[in-house]
C-alpha cells in the first residue's frame, strides 16, 4: 500500500493479520512500490512502515513451510532466481538517491530488522522491539544490514542469543534514531522527519548515499580521496548548492528544489 504526502511517499507493509510477515505477493508488491518510489524524480523522501501492531515479523512461516514442501510460488522470493525480495528491497533503499525513514512500530524481526536497517534513519516507539529469531529455527541472517548499524560484535550477540532489543537499548546503540512519544505516533513522527529532509537538498543527499556505499569497506586513504571527489561533484552537479551558499551569505533559510 502506498500513500503520497506532497514530496513524501509512505509505503506500507499491509498484512496486519500476519504481523506484516512476507509471502510471495506481499514481498513482490513491496519491491515494486520501493522501486517506483526510489527511482521517481518526483519523490524526495520515502517512509517505510507496517500497518497494525508490527513493522515486519520477517518471512511468513507458512510460506516458508510451503516452499520447503515444494511450492516455490509461495515463498517471498523471485520464482526465477530464488533471490529473496527483501534483499532487493534493501538494495533499492540503500541506493535510493533520497532519504529513507523506517517507521518501526512494534516488532521488526529477521528480514524485518534488515529492512529497517537499510533505511537511512529509524523512528520507533516505546514498544518497538528489534531482533532476529532465526537461530531458533537453525537459520542464518542479519549479517548484512544489522551489522552496518550496530557493528559486527553486537550483531553477532543479537543473532546468537535470538533476543529482542527493546526501544531504550535500541536508542543507545544507534538502532533507533528517534523514539516517538507513544507507539501510535511513530508514523506521524517519521513523516514529519521525512518532510523536513524532503525540503532539503535531496540531490546532495543522494550523492552522499552513493559516496557512503562506495566508501564502505575501503581504506581511510581511499575514502578521503573519494570524499573529495564527491565534494567537487556537489559544486558541479547539485544545483541546490548555489542556493545554499547564497542563503548562507544572505543569512536566510535556503529554498531547495531537490536538484
Amino acid at each position: 500500500m502506498e500513500d503520497r504526502d506532497k514530496d513524501v511517499v509512505v509505503i506500507s507493509l499491509d498484512r496486519p493479520q500476519r504481523r506484516n510477515s512476507l509471502d510471495y505477493d506481499s514481498g513482490r508488491r513491496l519491491l515494486e512500490a520501493v522501486v517506483g518510489a526510489a527511482r521517481s524524480v518526483d519523490v524526495r523522501a520515502i517512509v517505510l512502515r507496517g500497518t497494525g501492531e508490527a513493522f515486519c515479523a520477517g518471512d511468513d512461516l507458512a510460506a516458508i513451510e510451503g516452499f520447503r514442501a515444494g511450492d516455490v510460488g509461495v515463498a517471498p522470493a523471485s520464482a526465477d532466481t530464488g533471490e529473496a525480495f527483501y534483499l532487493k528491497v534493501c538494495e533499492e533503499l540503500l541506493l535510493a538517491p533520497k532519504p529513507v525513514i523506517a517507521a518501526v512500530r512494534g516488532a521488526a524481526i529477521g528480514p524485518g530488522v534488515e529492512l529497517a536497517c537499510a533505511a537511512d534513519l529509524r523512528v520507533g516507539g516505546p514498544g518497538t522491539r528489534l531482533g532476529c529469531g532465526l537461530i531458533h529455527a537453525g537459520h542464518v541472517g542479519v549479517a548484512a544490514m544489522l551489522r552496518r548499524v550496530v557493528g559486527p560484535a553486537r550483531a553477532t550477540e543479537i543473532f546468537l542469543t535470538g533476543r529482542m532489543v527493546e526501544a531504550a537499548e535500541a536508542s543507545r546503540i544507534g538502532l533507533l534514531d528517534r523514539i516517538a512519544p507513544n507507539d501510535q505516533s511513530v508514523t506521524d513522527t517519521a513523516i514529519t522527519l521525512a518532510q523536513q529532509l524532503a525540503a532539503g537538498p535531496t540531490k546532495a543527499i543522494g550523492l552522499f548515499k552513493d559516496m557512503r556505499e562506495r566508501c564502505e569497506g575501503q581504506s581511510a586513504l581511499y575514502a578521503l580521496r573519494l570524499q573529495d571527489r564527491y565534494h567537487q561533484l556537489s559544486h558541479n552537479e547539485v544545483a541546490d548548492s548555489e542556493e545554499g551558499l547564497r542563503a548562507l551569505r544572505e543569512r536566510r533559510q535556503p529554498r531547495f528544489a531537490g536538484r
